[in-house]
């Protein structure tokens, strides 16, 4: 098996030329224990369904955009990590929320192959899903809780990024890109997106 993988999961249809929610995975969907490798252990973040059931509701499609370099480094397997996203959307679909597709980037950080193009902060997931789905990336937004997430949805031309945790508060000056902090993940959905627009154009 190769160091490292791509992966896309096509779960739902995505109507074109509509906005996206694109979501990193673990510390925004679920909670990161760091390499996450067991099925068992996934627990979804606080709000993660709800935030998500909003925009299923909206007809907003939800993509999850992750690094994966556990893959590459040789933490796990493949099969292990299409598992454990697996358990992840069972537990979301129990709470009523589902995501359209999955990218997942399983590349070690020196990996310098063309796979690395998807690896964040590159916008290569972001782009991909754009061209394949013909996704409006200038209207969607990101929910990511490290600063290299905003740094992809800043060069892949996405309207706002919101920062979960304050880890990566002090570094937000270093983006050119508009970035919200939130406490909580049901704080986000499409009626308060209109609020937020308003704040950045205002």
């Amino acid at each position: 098996m190769p160091h490292g993988s791509n992966v896309m999961l096509v779960r739902r249809p995505i109507a074109p030329g509509t906005p996206a929610l694109f979501l990193d995975r673990d510390g925004v969907v679920n909670i990161d224990t760091g390499y996450l490798s067991d099925p068992e252990s996934v627990t979804l973040r606080d709000g993660a369904a709800t935030m998500i059931a909003a925009f299923n509701a909206a007809a907003w499609p939800v993509v999850i955009v992750s690094n994966q370099s556990g893959l590459g480094r040789g933490y796990f397997d493949l099969c292990t990590m299409l598992a454990v996203q697996e358990q992840i959307e069972v537990l979301l679909l129990h709470e009523g929320a589902y995501v359209n597709a999955v990218f997942l980037c399983g590349t070690a950080p020196n990996d310098v192959s063309p796979l690395a193009e998807w690896r964040k902060p590159a916008p290569g997931m972001l782009t991909t899903a754009g061209q394949l789905y013909d996704i409006d990336l200038t209207r969607s937004v990101l929910v990511g809780d490290k600063i290299t997430d905003m740094q992809a949805a800043a060069a892949a031309g996405l309207l706002l990024g919101f920062l979960v945790d304050d880890g990566f508060v002090a570094d937000i000056q270093t983006v050119p890109f508009p970035i919200h902090t939130v406490d909580h993940l049901a704080d986000i959905s499409p009626a308060a997106l209109l609020s937020w627009q308003t704040l950045e154009s205002s």
